[in-house]
């Protein structure tokens, strides 16, 4: 979604990111609610190619790709799209099969429930945005907080209520240790954790904010070549860059109270940079170089 954002613009990028990533809270918390098992947890039939963690219903990659997809393809409306999506949407959903860290049911219920979201959205986003365009920054920045603690507040209910008596099988953990061992993996078993609720929340705000910002035409528009290219270059260089500072920061911040705060801050400004920093530091510089030529 930020690579289609910086090189096809806020009606179809942005709508694409927040779409999918709605989409992938709704796949996060259902996972937690159905919580059914990958199928090498429980058989040997599925000997995965590599291990992966968290339950398994209803498969996260097939419905991401499919929400992705499907959102390109109604907002572009072209033949060829739609074709590439199928294509695309298949043969993700295939390989998460063949990996061994899906079921065919897991993979068919992420697809179906990934397009029914597409669609959805879709449909009722235009109508949404043309309301929510009318009301005042306050209101808007208040309505997105909302949401995102009500987010927040459902991740916790589900981890710390609903699965509150949910025990782990040793057979599920031993399972994995033995693929994990077999395939180099060092990830240690984990199902769920409701901490997750809180990075999920924040990352739900940051977005919510770039959202309005865009709403409000408070970040600029990249239409030319050159300047969709340099969203890119520059895109990337910030995120890879905000990713090392982050990393580095977060390590003598482990253990203590601390540490997820700072996740919170780092989850909430990930989307502001991908949706506002960057198209403004790549307007900023276009304009410097224009200022030059002339």
């Amino acid at each position: 979604p930020a690579m289609i954002f910086w090189l096809g613009g806020r009606q179809i990028g942005f709508r694409t990111a927040l779409f999918t990533d709605i989409s992938g809270v709704t796949n996060e918390y259902s996972k937690w609610l159905i919580a059914e098992p990958r199928p090498f947890y429980v058989s040997d039939a599925f000997t995965p190619l590599k291990v992966s963690n968290g339950f398994g219903m209803p498969s996260g990659n097939a419905q991401g790709i499919a929400t992705l997809m499907v959102t390109i393809s109604l907002y572009a409306q072209r033949k060829w799209l739609w074709i590439l999506a199928a294509v695309m949407i298949f043969f993700t959903g295939l390989a998460r099969v063949f990996y061994g860290v899906h079921s065919p049911s897991q993979v068919l219920f992420g697809w179906l429930i990934g397009i029914a979201i597409a669609l959805v959205l879709f449909k009722i986003a235009e109508p949404f945005l043309g309301w929510f365009g009318q009301r005042s920054f306050a209101f808007q920045l208040g309505f997105v907080f909302l949401l995102a603690l009500l987010t927040t507040l459902l991740g916790l209910v589900i981890d710390y209520v609903l699965l509150q008596n949910f025990v782990i099988p040793d057979t599920w953990v031993e399972r994995y240790n033995e693929i994990a061992v077999a395939t180099d993996e060092e990830d240690a078993f984990s199902l769920f954790n409701g901490n997750d609720s809180y990075a999920i929340g924040a990352y739900m705000f940051g977005l919510g904010i770039a959202g309005v910002l865009l709403l409000r035409d408070l970040i600029p528009e990249i239409e030319t070549r050159i300047g969709k290219a340099q969203n890119v270059t520059i895109g990337l260089g910030l995120y890879y860059g905000a990713g090392q500072i982050t990393g580095i920061a977060v390590a003598p911040l482990r253990g203590t109270l601390a540490f997820w705060p700072y996740l919170m801050i780092v989850w909430a400004l990930n989307p502001l940079l991908i949706y506002t920093i960057t198209p403004l530091v790549a307007a900023r510089i276009m304009a410097m170089i224009k200022s030059e030529k002339n």
